[in-house]
């Protein structure tokens, strides 16, 4: 499986469509520099890379890694059309093989002026779940590489993003555990429903689980209970209000789903430092905006 660094995301470089008579093969090629991602539409490659052998067939994928030797294992028994697309990575990447779910602490310190990092996985070689899906990102990303103007060199670029994120979700299928699949759908329940009085009941019911299961793979996922999870959802809203909102402290306690004011500016100051009205000082639109201007 391939790993990527991002922030920032993968680069697209160049790409195409390509059709194989019976007897043609693809090139033998050492370190290129970049890494090869080929989608089988119709037909079968047969390739190798590093003395692993892939029969790529119509509906499956392979990327090539860009510091190795691949080669072809067979000429073409049947006609084969494929698309290619080159891009790079611009920090690390690497290749693990298996992924593993991070446990990771972003909902609760997510910082508002600084990028997140996170990491892109990507199977390297695999069947693709949603084949029509794919085949019309590939076809209108080839069709635009005719079009030289600003915009059409932006929307390649957003294109190719979406043809990464489906192939991405293969990944993420292939290898989330009963445990990752419980705590993700939590979480997401969490994130959605927030602003409401929610109780270990109103999950389990949600999710149709026991509450014990669900803060089992919580704990194990996200290292922390479903409520710990739901209050650091509710600090990072309210800390987005804070900053972006004219809302009175106690509307933003209200919205974010705590019922007691004095209860809110307890847990908020004890996660930031600060109170939240020393944090709308600090970091609010117009505190930004005051201090540009000076």
């Amino acid at each position: 499986m391939l790993e990527i660094a991002a922030p920032p995301l993968p680069t697209f470089l160049a790409g195409g469509e390509a059709v194989y008579r019976i007897g043609q093969c693809h090139p033998n090629r050492r370190d290129i520099g970049v890494f090869d991602l080929l989608i089988v539409a119709d037909g079968c490659l047969f390739l190798g890379e590093e003395g692993k052998e892939f029969r790529v067939k119509s509906g499956e994928f392979l990327i090539l890694y860009p510091d190795c030797h691949h080669y072809p294992t067979a000429a073409c028994q049947e006609e084969t059309r494929f698309y290619w697309f080159h891009f790079m990575a611009a920090h690390r990447w690497r290749h693990v093989e298996k992924a593993h779910h991070e446990k990771s602490d972003r909902v609760t310190r997510r910082n508002l002026f600084s990028e997140q990092p996170f990491a892109i996985r990507l199977s390297k070689y695999g069947a693709i779940r949603n084949v029509e899906t794919v085949e019309r990102i590939c076809e209108q990303l080839v069709r635009s590489l005719s079009d030289i103007s600003f915009f059409g060199e932006w929307q390649r670029h957003v294109w190719f993003q979406q043809l990464l994120q489906e192939l991405c979700t293969h990944a993420v299928t292939d290898t989330s555990s009963p445990a990752v699949t419980v705590a993700e759908r939590a979480a997401e329940f969490l994130r959605k429903n927030y602003y409401r009085k929610i109780s270990y009941r109103d999950i389990g019911k949600a999710l149709r689980f026991h509450p014990n299961h669900i803060a089992r793979c919580m704990r194990a996922v996200y290292d922390c209970t479903p409520m710990e999870y739901l209050q650091r959802v509710r600090l990072e809203q309210a800390r987005l209000l804070l900053v972006s909102s004219d809302l009175s402290i106690e509307q933003i306690a209200d919205r974010c789903g705590f019922s007691q004011l004095a209860y809110f500016s307890r847990v908020f100051k004890q996660s930031e430092g600060i109170s939240p009205n020393e944090f709308r000082k600090q970091y609010g639109m117009r505190s930004q905006t005051k201090r540009m201007l000076q």
